[in-house]
């Protein structure tokens, strides 16, 4: 290695780092993925190496303080010019008790983004997910044997079952963006629908763009496209069951629109 390889490799271990200005705080299975993809593609996008960090839901991550949070971001650009960095973890919209508290305290002014899919659908797509990691070398341990009819069943009866197989509460939005609403300011709070990011994703973008004061980005076909991020189910949802699934969720839609002033798009029945 040249010397002058290893002066920038020591330039950049104490370069600071840099702060996040967006997360992508959820929902689960509700476009993240993509949308975190369509981001990282902006001309001054710094994205990190992992989408997901959990930092302020990792109770032993969050122990080791902000300095170990921003080392997981890019060094900043020795000539910075409205870079941004972001990260995309759906797990702080599902412990917003504990996430939004701990994301106002430490990251004031960043811009929260919430993507919420219809609850029956995201539902059904996190219990597919789970039921793929079967035989998963890292990911095998989460595999959920159970049919959906019998996940559904165990949730509603108020049988213990591990957090990431609570497929029913993840989809309960209302609670969730409550605490964010009584943490962060509302200009800072972004709710969209994942039928907004499938049909009209440039206009999303934009959305973003403009509360991060950076210039709108160009959406192509390809870049656009949020199925491009999307698994084919070998399992089909049952239709009575889904039928049911959407009598217990009209409450929470109810409660979520009234939370949010208006009716957000949600249902792709």
């Amino acid at each position: 290695m040249t010397s002058t390889h290893l002066l920038r490799r020591t330039f950049q271990r104490i370069r600071p780092h840099m702060t996040p200005r967006l997360l992508i705080i959820g929902a689960q299975k509700a476009g993240t993925t993509a949308l975190f993809s369509m981001l990282a593609k902006h001309p001054k996008a710094a994205p990190p190496k992992e989408k997901e960090l959990d930092f302020f839901h990792d109770d032993a991550a969050y122990a080791k303080g902000m300095g170990h949070y921003r080392s997981l971001f890019p060094p900043i650009p020795a000539k910075s010019s409205g870079h941004f960095t972001f990260e995309a973890s759906p797990s702080y919209l599902y412990q917003a008790e504990r996430c939004a508290p701990r994301i106002a305290k430490d990251l004031p002014g960043v811009l929260c983004v919430a993507i919420l899919r219809d609850p029956v659908k995201r539902a059904f797509s996190a219990w597919n997910m789970f039921r793929n990691f079967k035989g998963h070398p890292l990911r095998g341990a989460l595999h959920d044997p159970r049919s959906f009819q019998q996940a559904v069943e165990d949730e509603l009866a108020g049988r213990a079952v591990p957090g990431h197989h609570r497929y029913l509460a993840r989809s309960c939005y209302a609670q969730q963006l409550a605490c964010f609403q009584q943490q962060v300011p509302s200009s800072k709070l972004a709710v969209y629908s994942y039928l907004q990011l499938k049909r009209h994703p440039e206009a999303l973008l934009a959305s973003i763009c403009n509360a991060l004061d950076v210039a709108p980005m160009a959406v192509n076909a390809k870049l656009g496209n949020v199925r491009s991020h999307v698994v084919e189910y070998t399992d089909k949802l049952d239709k009575g069951l889904a039928d049911e699934l959407y009598r217990h969720f009209t409450p929470e839609l109810n409660r979520l629109n009234t939370l949010l002033g208006n009716e957000l798009e949600l249902l792709e029945r």
